[in-house]
Formats: C-alpha cells, sequence, structure tokens
C-alpha cells in the first residue's frame, strides 16, 4: 500500500516573519552591494583620470579589473556559504569592503602618482588592482552566498527561485547604481564623501547583518572599530589644496582646477583639467600668456586680414575666443565645450562674461556641426583634449574633418593644436593626423610651437596643423614679414615640407588607433 507524502508542518507566526524578514534583508543587501559596485567604478574613473587621462585604457583597465574581482567574487560566496550557513557570513563580507572602500582615497593618494609612471596601459590596470580588486571580490560573493541562505529560508524547495530573485536585485542595483552615478552623484558630490557614503551603506548592512544572525555587541565592536578607523585613517590623507589654487570642483568630465600665480605684473591664471594645463590668461588684462594660443592668428595672414566668423572646439580657459572678439568686435565667435561646469568656470575666472558676442554652447564637438548643418565660419580652431595629450577619437578621423570642411568658408581655415612630437618615433601621431587631414584638405602647412627653443623635436611639444582647400604656402613661404611683428614671430616656426616622417594610415571612425599612438608615446 503506497503511503501519501506528508504535508511539511506550517511555519509558527514568528518562524514566518523571521524568515520573510530575513529574505528582504537578502534582497535588500543584494540590491544595495550591485549598486555600490557600480557607484565604486564609475566614481574610480574620476579618481584615476587626473594621473592617466580620460582615455579608453582607463576604462579598459577599470572595467577588466572588476569584471575579474567579480568573478572570483561569485566563486567565493558560493564556497564559503556551503562551509558556513549562517547569516553573519553575509556580515564580514559586507564589512570588510566597507572597510577597504573607505581605504580607496587614501590608497589612491598614497600610490597613484608613482604608478602614473608605469604609462597609460600598465599604470591603471596596477591601480585598479590595489584599489578595488578586494573590495570587488568580496562584493561580488554577497550574490551567491545570499543565494544560499534565501534558499535556506524556502527548506531548499525553491533553489532556481531563489537564484533569480537575486539574480535580478543585483542587477537592479547594478542599474541604479550606474545612474545614480552618471547622473546625480558626480555632479553633485565630491569623489571622495561618494565613497565614504558607499562604505558607510555597507558598514551599516553589515552591522544588520550580525542583528539578524543575533551575534552580540562584543563579536561586532571589531566591524565597528574598524569602519571608524578606516574612515579616519581615509579623512586624515585627504589631499591639501595646491599653492596657488584658487578653486576646485569635481564635474562628470574633469576635475577642475583654477590656480593664480602673480609673476612681476603678471598674474597667470591657469585652467587645470584633471592633469592638464587647458589654457590661461592674464587675471588683470585678459591677455594670453600660453605661446600655442597665439596661433588662432595664423587666420590673418589671409587676405582680408579679418574673421568675421570663428568656431572654437573646446574651451580652455575661453582666453583665444576673448581674444579674437577683442580684435574683432563685430565677429560672432561660437565655442563647443562638452563640460557645462568648465562654461560656468569660464564665466567666474576668465571673463566670459564680459564678451557678450562670444557664445558658449556646451555639447560634444560632432553633434554640434550637426545640429548647425547650415552654419559656417571663418576660422575652426580645434583644441579638445580629455587627459594625458588625449584627443577625443571621434574627434581626430577623415570623417570629423570633413564635417569640419563642410562648415568652413570658401576661403576658412582649420587649425588644430596637436601635442606630438615632429620627427623621431613619437611622431606616429604627427603623421598619422597630417595624412588624415590631407584626405581632406589639399593644403596643410605644420608650425612647431617650440622651434625657436632648444626643445628636441623628438619629444611632444605644441604642433598647429593649418589647413584649407586654398593653397597655403604662398601665404606663408617666401613671405615678406615686418621683423619683429606677430607674423615673423608665427612663420619662423614653420616646419618645411618633408621634415615629419610620411605616413599612410588615415584615422577613420571604423578604425581609430589614436589611444594606443599616445599610450605608446607616453610610455617611450
Amino acid at each position: 500500500m503506497s503511503r501519501s507524502p506528508s504535508t511539511p508542518p506550517a511555519p509558527s507566526p514568528d518562524t514566518a516573519a523571521s524568515t520573510r524578514g530575513t529574505r528582504i534583508f537578502l534582497g535588500i543587501s543584494c540590491f544595495l552591494a550591485g549598486a555600490a559596485m557600480m557607484v565604486i567604478e564609475i566614481c574610480a574613473y574620476r579618481l584615476l583620470a587626473p594621473f592617466f587621462g580620460n582615455s579608453v585604457y582607463t576604462w579598459t583597465a577599470l572595467i577588466g579589473v572588476i569584471l575579474i574581482a567579480f568573478s572570483a567574487g561569485g566563486y567565493l560566496g558560493g564556497y564559503l556559504s556551503d562551509r558556513k550557513m549562517a547569516l553573519d557570513l553575509l556580515g564580514w563580507l559586507l564589512a570588510g569592503s566597507a572597510v577597504l572602500t573607505f581605504f580607496i582615497p587614501a590608497f589612491h593618494t598614497v600610490f597613484a602618482a608613482n604608478l602614473s609612471a608605469h604609462g597609460l596601459i600598465a599604470g591603471p590596470v596596477m591601480i585598479s588592482l590595489l584599489l578595488f580588486a578586494i573590495p570587488g571580490i568580496l562584493l561580488g560573493a554577497v550574490s551567491p552566498a545570499a543565494v544560499r541562505f534565501y534558499s535556506l529560508t524556502l527548506k531548499d524547495t525553491h533553489v532556481g527561485a531563489a537564484a533569480g530573485t537575486i539574480s535580478m536585485l543585483g542587477s537592479l542595483g547594478s542599474f541604479v547604481g550606474t545612474f545614480l552615478s552618471g547622473f546625480f552623484l558626480l555632479s553633485t558630490f565630491g569623489v571622495r564623501s561618494i565613497f565614504f557614503g558607499t562604505a558607510t551603506i555597507l558598514l551599516l548592512l553589515a552591522i544588520a547583518a550580525f542583528l539578524l544572525a543575533k551575534n552580540s555587541l562584543k563579536q561586532q565592536a571589531p566591524v565597528i572599530l574598524s569602519g571608524i578607523f578606516a574612515f579616519s585613517m581615509s579623512w586624515m590623507t585627504t589631499p591639501k589644496p595646491k599653492p596657488g589654487v584658487i578653486f576646485e570642483h569635481e564635474s562628470f568630465y574633469h576635475h577642475i582646477e583654477v590656480s593664480e600665480q602673480t609673476q612681476g605684473k603678471v598674474t597667470r591664471r591657469v585652467l587645470q583639467l584633471d592633469s592638464t594645463a587647458e589654457g590661461g590668461m592674464d587675471a588683470n588684462t585678459g591677455d594670453l600668456i600660453m605661446a600655442y594660443q597665439h596661433y588662432w592668428k595664423l587666420a590673418l595672414l589671409r587676405e582680408p586680414a579679418k574673421v568675421s566668423s570663428a568656431l572654437f572646439i573646446g574651451a580652455g580657459a575661453f582666453g583665444m575666443p576673448e581674444n579674437v572678439s577683442r580684435e574683432f568686435s563685430d565677429a560672432v565667435v561660437d565655442v563647443v565645450e562638452i563640460d557645462p561646469q568648465v562654461i560656468e568656470v569660464g564665466r567666474k575666472f576668465f571673463k566670459l562674461d564680459e564678451f557678450p558676442r562670444v557664445n558658449a554652447h556646451a555639447g560634444d564637438a560632432r553633434r554640434f556641426l550637426l545640429q548647425h548643418g547650415g552654419k559656417k565660419w571663418d576660422l575652426i580652431f580645434g583644441d579638445a583634449y580629455n587627459g594625458i595629450r588625449q584627443i577625443p577619437p571621434h574627434l581626430a578621423t577623415r570623417e570629423f574633418y570633413q564635417q569640419i570642411a563642410d562648415h568652413l568658408e570658401p576661403q576658412g581655415v582649420f587649425i588644430m593644436n596637436l601635442i606630438a612630437a615632429v620627427t623621431g618615433p613619437k611622431s606616429e601621431l604627427t603623421s598619422g593626423m597630417l595624412a588624415t587631414l590631407r584626405k581632406v584638405f589639399p593644403s596643410v602647412e605644420i608650425f612647431d610651437v617650440e622651434a625657436l627653443s632648444h626643445y628636441p623635436r623628438e619629444q611632444a611639444r605644441n604642433v598647429i596643423l593649418m589647413c584649407s582647400r586654398e593653397n597655403l604656402k604662398p601665404l606663408i613661404v617666401d613671405r615678406y614679414v615686418t621683423p619683429g611683428s606677430w607674423q615673423e614671430r608665427l612663420i619662423r616656426t614653420h616646419v618645411p615640407a618633408g621634415t615629419v616622417p610620411r605616413s599612410e594610415y588615415v584615422f577613420t571612425d571604423d578604425h581609430n588607433p589614436v589611444d594606443a599612438i599616445i599610450a605608446r608615446g607616453l610610455l617611450e
């Protein structure tokens, strides 16, 4: 005679409430652990950018290390949960990740400068391993451990549902952490504050796990004390402001810094984005203080020697657009700058509001040109950078330069500031850029800003490229200019044809190794 399966006894109300509360806590923990990991990853980018630039290599290093850490954490969480089926395991994982997250800004302050010497590839990988690998492993272990505990509350009768629920909540948390970081946190709080806030949330979750596991206060004391110690040590290592810095701000795109230094009657005010000085002016007069900034005047070698309209791609410190507006008061000058905060800094520190005909537009240059399809300018000046010599790759392709050409007046010129060597192994970027520009512009001339100094041409410097549909040589070669004039100073830096090694490689939207070329140059 067959025996019907017995029905498990109904849990008592207290037990049901307890297991339901445990499941809610496990869901919240996985959601917040997923969110915390993405907040750490995205904000880590802002920590690394001042030392390694905003290149694809920085992102690749971060994403790669986090993925490896999550993979290792997945194995670790499953392994540990099979050997310790108690909720305080989750507490220790969360507590460990909290303490290490508190330490991330401090470790970054200590190690980032030294590791930057290892280049744009090895450097970001090494600093990412040092700062983010272990917190990533511990946070990655939370989900598989939570799956095990969640299934235990269901008496292991719905393991698939437990895994699905925890996986869903962890993924939703990652989504929320990504959007929260990119669209709110980075524009509202400092990076260090974001790390401290994330670590605090993880620490509170750890304490909640210990309470649910019914651990005593004595057992929780080491966790609480470790968190306080980590926070204190991290806070004590807050970098001191550099001498002369009058403004600092973390935007979504950059660490923005404005500094001032008085030399005689000149007060040099410089805008620095991440690790690179992007422009400057005399704070008293608005005069240009960087040699390359004067090269917009190459456009005045044409006849008539006037600029009626100009577009600057990359604001810098607004010195050049304001200089154009000062010399030609009726000229319409547009500036497209991807970071709205740089525009605000221009208004506050670089006299932008004194020039009503200088129109600053926040946005990407290619999108701006698409949106202004019928507009043309006499002069377009390209000076967009997003890190250590890093030209945004999509602003260094044949397709982009064709857009530029389509927006120039028939006699207009495109002038570009390139940071690269003129000759030798490090001139690969200059050679490739010339090959690309010559596919669009019949006439391209080169100027070496450091030509009159003893700085070797094999080293990176400001190289100015002047491009036009019309032949530029008569404007430059064998032209008589008044000795001592600005025309003479600029023309004397002209690089003769054949000086730069030739390249047949053309950068396109489909294949553009600009980041790799810059990384190789910095490593050498």
